[in-house]
């Protein structure tokens, strides 16, 4: 797979898991992701096979980040990565598309339609860091490098976790 804009395409590929889900969401949530073709995650390992996470505000989880609207989503993944790595880096494979379909809390009608797309990238030499690997509407990251899912990764969202797993395993 060279380039692709829109998810969709990827729902009858073989070997991608491709699910859906239907969220009620309030008017900043709403008119964000209508903005946006989705969020990409980007699972980076290394040759031992450490992944690389981001601290989020509900733990540790793959590093995610924003495309936009007809952007390719393995130009996004790899330029995320790169920003982050500070080395070059290219999408190997597509692990896990989600649709979601986000309804406006009271209406009945408005409804916009975003992805969560997980890409599983080239494996890197060592530990890389960026010196600053911010993107996206992140001013400040923490990353780290870690052998096993840490106690304190984003439990409360499963699918978070289920990446981490597919990515390192």
């Amino acid at each position: 797979m060279k380039s692709f804009s829109d998810p969709e395409c990827l729902r009858e590929r073989r070997g991608i898991a491709f699910e859906e889900e239907r969220i009620i969401c309030e008017r900043d949530e709403f008119d964000y992701f209508a903005s946006l073709s989705g969020l990409a995650a980007v699972g980076v390992t290394n040759k031992r096979g450490a992944v690389l996470l981001m601290d989020s505000t509900h733990g540790w989880r793959l590093p995610y980040g924003p495309v936009d609207l007809s952007e390719d989503w393995l130009t996004a993944g790899s330029q995320m990565s790169e920003t982050l790595t500070g080395v070059e880096v290219s999408v190997t494979s597509v692990e896990r598309v989600s649709k979601l379909i986000r309804r406006l809390e009271g209406s009945e009608e408005l409804s916009t339609v975003s992805y969560d797309v997980v890409l599983r990238l080239t494996p890197v030499t060592g530990e890389p860091i960026a010196d600053d690997p911010s993107f996206g509407p992140w001013d400040e990251v923490e990353l780290g490098w870690f052998d096993t899912i840490p106690e304190d990764a984003y439990w409360d969202h499963e699918s978070a976790v289920d990446d981490i797993h597919s990515i390192s395993g």
